[in-house]
């Protein structure tokens, strides 16, 4: 019984463990959604004050962070 009890108490500190992290990283994203919206806010402001063309803030399909070449797909 004693190590059944253990066994419980560990688990229930991997559980909180695990809800602790899912909760940091749900804060984190939030943070970056809140840091990004202010930064388009700033380029908004800025393009207002100076009368400039609008911004695109969508990605154009160039954030791939791996880093590869289209080498590999020419012919050969």
């Amino acid at each position: 019984m004693a190590q059944e009890f253990e066994y419980q108490m560990r688990l229930a500190g991997l559980r909180a463990k695990a809800e602790t992290q899912k909760e940091k990283e749900i804060e984190d994203r939030k943070d970056q959604r809140i840091k990004m919206q202010g930064t388009q806010q700033s380029e908004l402001i800025d393009q207002r004050k100076n009368d400039t063309l609008p911004k695109n803030f969508e990605s154009a399909g160039n954030d791939v962070l791996g880093g590869f070449s289209l080498e590999a797909f020419s012919p050969k």
